[in-house]
């Protein structure tokens, strides 16, 4: 917990004691605990929310790579390349 030694925590709650009072000291200390797991929640949620956007640069990475092949796919027009197949083919010889 923050690095704190049982003597560090001791000498907390002594001058807790004597600042705040016996009376007020527990409240005190529940509502301290409240803000730390608040605290908590809100860094697990921010860990998350940082992850997620990592994953999501990582999809779109993916994505940009895969558009050029696609494009190409596309832009392909089989009717085009059956005319330049038969365009380039040599003609037939006729027999005489």
């Amino acid at each position: 917990m923050l690095n704190m030694s049982m003597g560090e925590l001791v000498l907390l709650a002594l001058v807790g004691f004597f600042v705040i009072g016996p009376e007020r000291l527990p409240s005190a200390i529940r509502g301290l605990a409240r803000v730390a797991t608040r605290v908590k929640e809100y860094a697990a949620t921010a860990r998350e929310q940082m992850d997620s956007a990592a994953d999501l640069a990582e999809v779109r990475r993916q994505l940009d790579e895969l558009r050029e092949p696609l494009a190409e796919i596309r832009s392909a027009d089989p009717r085009r390349a059956v005319r330049e197949a038969f365009r380039d083919a040599p003609a037939p010889r006729s027999r005489s």
